[in-house]
C-alpha cells in the first residue's frame, strides 16, 4: 500500500455536506496525509497511516467476536495513544462505543456499564482485571488484537472492514455518560452527524489545521474531550495525550514546548492550575491558541494567562453541552481590552438557532434573560434507554424541528450569548429569586479566590439560606469568611449574601472536570443564639456585625467561628476605641470570644483586667502539656487560633512582639526574643518537657527557645515549624540586603562617604545619626520607608495596618542576623507553596528525629482553615498521648 505524501491537499470538512459519518471522514484524512504524526503519547507515535492500518486490523477482529446486536462496547484503557486507537477501533467496527474512564470510582463505572448493557470491554493486561470485575463477560486486551498488524492476515482484515456499511447522520457513534441530578449516570447518544457538526466548528472557529498539533488533556469520556480529539484529528491535526492526573499538572508545560504543541483545550480549573504552576515571565512560545470549555471562566482567568501567551495568541472561551454539542465560542484575540468579570459564552455556532424564552414560552427581549432552548439538526439523539429522561430536555417545535432545553438560563445581546445560571438552581430567599450563580460570579471577583460553589439549603419549614464554598487562589493570601462577607455586602442585596462560607483546599470534581456539587461536604447550619437585647449587647452586636459582614450577631455567637481574624480584630479595637473609648487587646477577643463574654468585658473595661502585652492564653485548661507558639513578624498571637482549637487536650499560649499592642522597643535579636519568652514560658511551665510551635519568623524564635532550654538541661518534647524561612530567605522576603557603597560611585547612589566630603562636618554629623538609626547604612530609595519604619517599630504607633507592616519590617532585619545552627529536638517542618528553601536546606540543621510535610497553601493562608485542622491534625499525631 502506498503512503499518502504530505503535499496532498486535505479538503475541507463542511456540514452538511457529502460526509455523512466520522469513520468516512476518518478515512479522507488517512488517505491524505498519511505520513503526518497523528496520535502520540509518551514515548509512542502514530502517524495517520500507521493509526489507520492499527485501527483496521483491530476493528477486523472486533467484527469476528463481537456480535453485530446493537449493543455498545466499552474501552478502559490509559489516557494514551493506543486508548485513542481503541476507540477509533471501536467505531471503526460500526460498533456503538462508551469510553470508560479508569479514574472513576470503581461503583460508577459498574454502574455505567450496567447502564450501557454492554458485555465486551476493550481494554490491556494492566487493567483486565478491572474489567472483569466491573461485569463484563468478554474481556478483549488492545495489545492481542493489535498483534502482528504487518502480517499476512493483515490484507484480509483491512478488506474486511472495507465492507462495513458506511453510517448516517442520524445514527449513534457513541454514549457519553454524563452526571444525573438523581445520581443515576444518563447516558447522551452522540450521532455521526452530532459528532460531524462539532467537529467542524474546529476549523471554522478555531483554526484547527494540518500545521496544528493539539494536546489531548481533556478526558475521552468527557464528551469536550471527545470532540476535542474529532476537532483535531478530522482537520489533520496531530495529537498528543496527556493526563495531568497521572503526570501532573507541571509536567505541561515542558511537553508543550518539547513537542511544540499549538493548540492547548482544557477546562478553566485546569488552566488554573497550569497558570499558577508558570514561572513569572514565562512565555508559551509554542501555543497559538488556548481554549476553555465545561464550566464559567472569568476575566481574571484571561489577565492571568495574557502574560504567558505569545505575540498574536488568541484564547476562546467554547461553550456546549453533551446533548447539544457545541453552543457558542467567544474568542479574546491578542491585545485585546482588560477582561474583567464573566467571560461569555459568545457567538452561536453554525447550524444551531438559540431561543431564549420566558416562563410562558414567549421570546424574551433582546438583552433580557430567559430559559435557552437549542434547535437544530446536529445534536443528540436522547438519552440511552431512558425515555423518560429524554422526554424532559428533547422534543419538537412547531415546525417539527428538533429542540433541547439543556436546563440553562441566558441571554443574548448584541448577537453574543452569556449564561446566567441553571433553571433549576434558582431559590426563594427571605421571599426574593435568587441564583446562586450570581452570588458566584461575586465571590471570585477576587483575586484572592480560585473558585467557588454556592447551594440554596431549603428544608422547610426551616428558612431558605445560601452556603457558599470558596477555595483560596494559592497565589495570594486567602480572604477570611468575614472578608468575604463584607464584599458581597458592596455589590449584593443582604439576602443573596451566603449564611455560611465554607473554606475548602479545592472544589470536588467530577469526571467531566466540573464541579461535582452532590460531593459538596455538608456544612453545619447558621447557629441561632439568644438574640442581644440590653442596650451595650445591641451596640456591640452592630459593631461585630459590622466587622463581620453580618446582618445578625448572638449573645453566644463566637467571633473567631463567625469569620474574624487578626485584621477584623484589629478593626474591632479600633471601633470600640474610636465609638467607645475603650482600649482593648487582641487578647479580649480570646479571652471573651462570644457576644456575651465580649460585652461583659467592655462593660468593665478592659484595663481592669490582668493581661500581658506579649502573651495571649488562646486555650485554658487541658490535661495535655501546655503548647507555647510563637506568631509570625507582626502578627498577632489570636492568628494560632484556628490551630489551637485542633491541639486536643491542652492549654495553648501564643506569644506576639514585644512592643506590638502596647508601646515598647521591640527586641533587636531573635536571642532577646526568645530570652523573654523563656522568661514567661518558665512562670506558666517550670519544666519540661516542652511543645513548641512557631509561624515563619516565630519558627525562628521558637527554634531559639528550644536550643537554650536543652542547653538548661530541660526537654523539648517536639518543635513545629510552620512554613518559617531560612534567616537569609527571611531577610530577601522583607527587605533586600544591601550591596557595599564604594566610596568613588556617583552623587545619586547616595553614598554615605559622599555625604561626609559634600557637607563638611555637618555632613559628618548626619551621617553618624544615620548610622545609629540605620546601622547597615543608608538604602537604595525604594527601600528607605521600610528600612525607617523597621527601626521605628514600637517606638511610634504607626495606624492601623501600618503598625504590623513596621513590626514585619522589623522581623525580617533581626531574622537577617540569625545564624541557624543544629537542632537535635524532634521536629515537625511544615513548608507552604512558595517557601523559597525547600526541604534540602533545613534537612542538615535538623540532625535528630524530623518529618517534612508540605501544604498547597500561601504563607499566612495555612494558619486559618481548611489548613488549620490539618495542621493540628498533624502535630497532635506527633504528640501522641501526652495527658499529664
Amino acid at each position: 500500500m502506498t503512503t499518502p505524501t504530505t503535499t496532498s491537499r486535505l479538503l475541507p470538512l463542511t456540514v452538511p455536506g457529502d460526509v455523512t459519518s466520522v469513520v468516512h471522514r476518518w478515512r479522507q484524512v488517512a488517505a491524505t496525509l498519511g505520513d503526518r504524526p497523528a496520535v502520540s503519547s509518551a514515548g509512542v507515535r502514530y502517524s495517520f497511516a500507521r493509526a489507520d492500518a492499527v485501527t483496521d486490523v483491530v476493528a477486523a477482529r472486533l467484527l469476528a467476536t463481537v456480535p453485530d446486536d446493537g449493543t455498545p462496547v466499552l474501552t478502559l484503557l490509559d489516557h494514551s495513544a493506543e486508548g485513542v486507537l481503541a476507540l477509533w477501533s471501536v467505531m471503526k467496527a460500526g460498533r456503538i462505543l462508551v469510553a470508560l474512564d479508569r479514574h472513576l470510582p470503581v461503583d460508577r463505572l459498574r454502574r455505567i456499564v450496567e447502564l450501557s448493557g454492554s458485555t465486551c470491554v476493550v481494554t490491556d493486561a494492566e487493567h483486565a482485571g478491572l474489567a472483569a470485575a466491573l461485569g463484563a463477560t468478554t474481556v478483549l486486551r488492545f495489545e492481542e488484537l493489535a498483534a502482528d498488524v504487518d502480517g499476512p492476515g493483515a490484507v484480509a482484515d483491512r478488506a474486511r472492514v472495507a465492507t462495513v456499511a458506511v453510517a448516517g447522520l442520524d445514527d449513534p457513534l457513541c454514549i457519553v455518560f454524563t452526571s444525573g441530578s438523581t445520581g443515576v449516570p444518563k447516558g447522551v447518544v452522540v450521532t455521526h452527524g452530532h459528532a460531524l457538526n462539532d467537529a467542524h466548528h474546529g476549523a471554522e472557529n478555531l483554526r484547527i489545521g494540518v500545521a496544528d498539533r493539539v494536546v489531548q488533556v481533556l478526558p475521552l469520556s468527557f464528551a469536550g474531550g471527545f470532540m476535542l480529539m474529532l476537532k483535531a484529528l478530522l482537520h489533520g491535526a496531530g495529537i498528543w495525550a496527556y493526563d495531568p492526573r497521572d503526570r501532573g499538572v507541571r509536567g505541561l508545560e515542558p511537553l508543550l514546548a518539547q513537542e511544540r504543541l499549538t493548540v492547548l483545550g482544557c477546562t478553566p480549573h485546569l488552566l488554573r492550575a497550569l497558570v499558577a504552576a508558570l514561572p513569572s515571565g514565562h512565555v508559551l512560545d509554542t501555543v497559538r491558541l488556548v481554549t476553555t470549555c465545561g464550566e464559567a471562566v472569568y476575566g481574571r482567568d484571561y489577565e492571568a494567562l495574557r502574560p504567558h501567551l505569545r505575540r498574536g495568541a488568541s484564547y476562546v472561551n467554547w461553550s456546549g453541552s453533551s446533548e447539544v454539542g457545541n453552543i457558542s465560542f467567544h474568542e479574546i484575540g491578542w491585545g485585546a481590552p482588560e477582561q474583567d468579570g464573566p467571560i461569555p459564552a459568545g457567538r452561536i455556532a453554525s447550524n444551531k438557532e438559540v431561543r431564549i424564552l420566558a416562563d410562558d414560552g414567549a421570546p424574551v427581549a433582546a438583552g433580557e434573560t430567559g430559559e435557552l432552548v437549542v434547535v437544530s439538526d446536529y445534536m443528540s439523539a436522547g438519552y440511552w434507554r431512558n425515555p423518560t429522561a429524554e422526554a424532559t430536555k428533547f422534543g419538537r417545535d412547531a415546525d417539527g424541528r428538533r429542540l433541547c432545553r439543556p436546563g440553562d438560563m441566558a441571554r443574548v445581546q448584541d448577537g453574543v450569548l452569556s449564561f446566567a445560571g441553571r433553571t433549576d438552581a434558582a431559590v426563594k430567599i427571605r421571599g426574593y429569586l435568587t441564583d446562586p450563580s450570581e452570588v458566584e460570579a461575586a465571590i471570585v471577583d477576587s483575586d484572592a479566590v480560585a473558585e467557588a460553589a454556592v447551594i440554596a439549603v431549603v428544608r422547610p419549614p426551616a428558612a431558605s439560606y445560601l452556603v457558599a464554598y470558596v477555595a483560596a487562589d494559592k497565589r495570594f493570601r486567602a480572604e477570611e469568611p468575614a472578608m468575604i462577607r463584607r464584599r458581597l455586602r458592596q455589590r449584593l442585596p443582604e439576602y443573596m449574601v451566603p449564611s455560611v462560607i465554607v473554606a475548602m483546599a479545592e472544589l470536588p470534581r467530577n469526571e467531566r472536570g466540573r464541579v461535582d456539587r452532590q460531593a459538596l461536604p455538608p456544612a453545619a447550619p447558621p447557629t441561632l443564639s439568644e438574640p442581644p437585647t440590653t442596650q451595650w449587647e445591641i451596640v456591640l452586636s452592630d459593631l461585630w456585625g459590622e466587622v463581620l459582614g453580618l446582618d445578625s450577631v448572638g449573645l453566644d455567637d463566637d467571633f473567631m467561628e463567625l469569620g474574624g481574624d487578626s485584621l477584623t480584630a484589629q478593626e474591632m479595637r479600633r471601633l470600640v476605641a474610636e465609638r467607645l473609648g475603650i482600649a482593648l487587646t487582641s487578647a479580649d477577643l480570646v479571652e471573651a470570644p462570644t457576644l456575651r463574654r465580649f460585652t461583659r468585658r467592655v462593660t468593665l473595661g478592659s484595663a481592669s483586667l490582668p493581661s500581658h502585652p506579649d502573651i495571649v492564653s488562646l486555650r485554658t485548661g487541658g490535661a495535655g502539656t501546655p503548647a507555647f507558639c510563637f506568631a509570625g513578624g507582626g502578627s498577632l498571637a489570636l492568628t494560632f487560633v484556628p490551630i489551637a482549637r485542633h491541639l486536643g487536650d491542652r492549654p495553648v499560649y501564643g506569644f506576639q512582639a514585644h512592643g506590638l499592642e502596647q508601646r515598647a522597643r521591640p527586641d533587636r535579636t531573635v536571642e532577646a526574643a526568645a530570652h523573654r519568652a523563656l522568661q514567661l514560658i518558665r512562670v506558666i511551665q517550670p519544666h519540661g518537657p516542652y511543645i513548641l510551635v512557631g509561624h515563619s519568623f516565630g519558627g525562628l524564635v521558637a527554634l531559639e527557645t528550644a536550643r537554650w532550654l536543652e542547653q538548661a538541661g530541660e526537654t523539648v518534647r517536639h518543635l513545629t515549624l510552620l512554613d518559617t524561612y531560612h534567616p537569609t530567605s527571611s531577610a530577601g522576603a522583607v527587605l533586600a540586603p544591601l550591596p557595599p557603597i564604594p566610596d568613588d560611585i556617583p552623587a545619586a547612589a547616595g553614598a554615605p562617604s559622599l555625604w561626609r566630603r559634600s557637607l563638611g562636618t555637618v555632613g559628618t554629623a548626619v551621617h553618624r545619626r544615620v548610622q545609629a538609626v540605620l546601622p547597615d547604612g543608608l538604602p537604595e530609595l525604594d527601600q528607605l520607608g521600610e528600612r525607617v519604619r523597621a527601626r521605628l517599630a514600637g517606638i511610634i504607633a504607626f495606624p492601623g495596618q501600618h503598625q504590623f507592616d513596621a513590626f514585619f519590617d522589623n522581623s525580617g532585619l533581626v531574622a537577617r542576623r540569625y545564624a541557624l545552627r543544629p537542632l537535635t529536638t524532634p521536629v515537625l517542618l511544615i513548608l507552604g507553596d512558595d517557601n523559597p528553601d525547600g526541604a534540602h536546606a533545613w534537612t542538615p540543621l535538623l540532625t535528630g528525629p524530623h518529618k517534612i510535610v508540605e501544604i498547597a497553601a500561601e504563607h499566612s493562608s495555612l494558619m486559618r482553615e481548611p489548613h488549620a485542622s490539618d495542621i493540628g491534625a498533624l502535630i497532635t499525631a506527633e504528640l501522641g498521648d501526652d495527658r499529664r
